[in-house]
């Protein structure tokens, strides 16, 4: 299975995706804002994150500029309740792997984790 990096500036959803990722047989790191992510990122090497937009201190769209600078391959999936045209065509810029809105239905999360991890790793279940 995979190392799922989860970055959310709220604890009940890393904590709720932590969970139900880790059912799947996943590894989970935890990040509460995009510069503590940068770091888990630099440290941990994940598989997978799964991203919030809006946080304190450096925010989704930040943490996905940056983090393309030193892992432009790494699959990202954006767990927003923002959305707009602005936002949208920056997330199609940094080429994120899904979108998927808040409230997050814990089956698609699931299912979109598996499927972005089959196109870019080959894991199978």
């Amino acid at each position: 299975m995979a190392k799922i990096l989860i970055v959310d500036d709220e604890p009940n959803i890393r904590r709720l995706f932590r969970d139900e990722l880790e059912e799947e047989g996943h590894t989970i790191e935890q990040a509460g804002d995009g510069a503590e992510a940068l770091a888990e990122t630099q440290r941990t090497n994940p598989d997978l994150v799964i991203l919030d937009l809006r946080m304190p201190e450096v925010n989704g769209l930040e943490f996905l500029s940056k983090v393309r600078r030193i892992r432009p391959n790494i699959p990202v999936i954006v767990c927003t309740a923002v959305r707009g045209i602005e936002s949208d065509y920056d997330l199609w810029a940094a080429q994120v792997s899904a979108i998927l809105n808040k409230p997050v239905d814990l089956e698609i999360l699931k299912k979109e984790v598996q499927k972005v991890l089959e196109e870019t790793q080959g894991t199978t279940r």
